[in-house]
Formats: C-alpha cells, structure tokens, sequence
C-alpha cells in the first residue's frame, strides 16, 4: 500500500505547516516509524551538509558533532514522554555522498537513543513497480488517532508533506514498515563495518 500512497487523496501541506502540523501531532503519540527511501537529498540549512557538500568532510563531521548536544536533549525529552522512535534506512553500495553523511548523523541519532535500521534498497524492488517508494512518517502505534505524512520534495530539497488521517490506510502502511523494520540491520552494527573508513565524499556543489 505505501506504493499507491500517491494515488490516494490527501491533505497538501507547505512546509511551514507541514513542520507545525508534526509538531503538534508528534509529542501526543507513543511512537514515530518513519521510512527512507531515497539516496540523496539537499540540506541547505544544515552548515554540516553545506561543507559536504562544497567538500571539505573534515568541517563537515565537526559540525555534525557540535548537533549530538541538542539531540541529546531532545532524546531526553522523547524519554520523559515516553515516547520510542524507529527508523528503516535504505542504503546502497557505495553510498551516495548525502547516505554517507546521513549515516554519520544518524548513527549519533542511535547512540543517543533512536532505534535505527539499515536495509538495502534492493528489498525495496518488489514494491517498486512503477516508482520509487516514498518517504513516510507514522505518529502513533497504538495510538487512538494516528497520523501519516507522505513527504515532499521539490529537487531534493524539503517542501512539505501530504497527510492522511485514515486509520485503516495508516495501519496498513505501518505495517508494511514494520516487516521493512524486522528484516533490517541494527545501524550500531552496519555503520562500523561499512560506514566510518569510507574515504570522504566527493563534493556536490551547492
């Protein structure tokens, strides 16, 4: 189902409001599940991409560092509220340069506390008849009133989200994730065996 959420009505929210909608939704929840699909993306406002991105990798992991301070915050307060994240990331080989630095970011992310899964993206490839998957974000497991964001991008940089309200769609979609999350491989372990002694990677441009 998470294939055909394209073709199915949905809510269109700008980025402002898709970013205040979240906010609103995701600190009454239980748990987030959230899917990445795509390999590269664009962070314009995060100076840790931007020297990726221009090519200097040495700059751009202290930068990446100076970040695991606020996230430990907001971990802490995901634990007072009880509240558990879980992540499926697709990764292919090589990774592009935006997977490599993600990945450094991420496995922050899963040494402060979100758990973080790494699958390739060729088990993606049954579902992938007509396009790539898109990238989804569940709020809410046994929640009374999940909520579902199809997000947006416009060349490749975040523009908003479609979101769907119907529990019925939501359920099916989270569970789709999930079988994604139970075949996957523990971030903590992937990410030293084939993430931190790749050589740096090659400047985007901006």
């Amino acid at each position: 189902m998470i294939e055909q959420l394209g073709d199915i009505p949905a809510q269109l929210l700008a980025l402002d409001g898709d970013k205040e909608d979240f906010r609103l939704h995701f600190w009454e929840v239980d748990a987030s599940w959230k899917l990445e699909r795509q390999l590269t993306f664009k962070e314009p406002g995060t100076p840790s991409w931007l020297a990726m991105a221009e090519g200097d990798w040495d700059k751009s992991l202290r930068l990446a560092g100076e970040m695991r301070a606020g996230r430990r915050e907001h971990q802490r307060e995901l634990d007072r509220c009880g509240i558990v994240q879980r992540r499926i990331r697709f990764v292919c080989e090589p990774p592009t340069p935006y997977l490599q630095w993600e990945l450094h970011l991420l496995m922050m992310w899963a040494e402060l506390g979100e758990a973080i899964r790494i699958l390739p993206v060729e088990a993606a490839a049954p579902r992938e008849t007509r396009a790539a998957l898109p990238e989804v974000v569940v709020l809410g497991h046994h929640s009374a009133s999940p909520v579902m964001y199809d997000i947006q991008y416009t060349d490749g940089v975040l523009s908003g989200a479609r979101k769907f309200t119907d529990g019925d769609l939501i359920d099916v979609c989270r569970r789709e994730i999930v079988e994604y999350w139970e075949m996957g491989e523990d971030l903590l372990q992937y990410f030293p065996r084939e993430i931190v002694n790749l050589p740096p990677p090659t400047p985007q441009g901006v």
